[in-house]
């Protein structure tokens, strides 16, 4: 069956949603969270800097690890990066233009993610 992008990116982020969900409360909020959070941080900082900091911060949290390797393994961004991991990629492989198309492809991700992270995982009382 034949597919577009954005139903790729829709099925992608909720198989990745439904990964965090088997997780618990606690971790399912910051996840919910950081999701939220990360086209912000992206278009604030720069791709590289927020993949620089979900990098660092994986080993401490796992939130951040799920998150860093949601985006990393998403087919569309590996096909771009080849084998080589995600974020040395960016920073001494990638061109401008690769890096921009990666930006708007992630974002794209994350927005999927956003909306079923909403509706799928526990999240602060409002």
């Amino acid at each position: 069956m034949l597919r577009s992008l954005e139903q790729e990116r829709a099925k992608y982020a909720w198989e990745c949603i439904q990964e965090v969900k088997e997780e618990g409360e606690e971790l399912q909020k910051n996840y919910n969270s950081y999701v939220k959070k990360a086209p912000t941080l992206i278009q604030t900082n720069g791709l590289p800097n927020a993949l620089a900091f979900y990098y660092n911060r994986r080993k401490r949290e796992k939130a951040y690890e799920l998150l860093y390797k949601h985006i990393a393994d998403w087919n569309q961004v590996k096909r771009i990066r080849g084998d080589k991991e995600f974020l040395l990629w960016i920073v001494e492989d990638a061109s401008s233009m690769d890096v921009f198309q990666v930006t708007g492809e992630v974002i794209a991700l994350l927005n999927w993610m956003k909306r079923f992270a909403e509706a799928e995982l526990k999240g602060e009382e409002t």
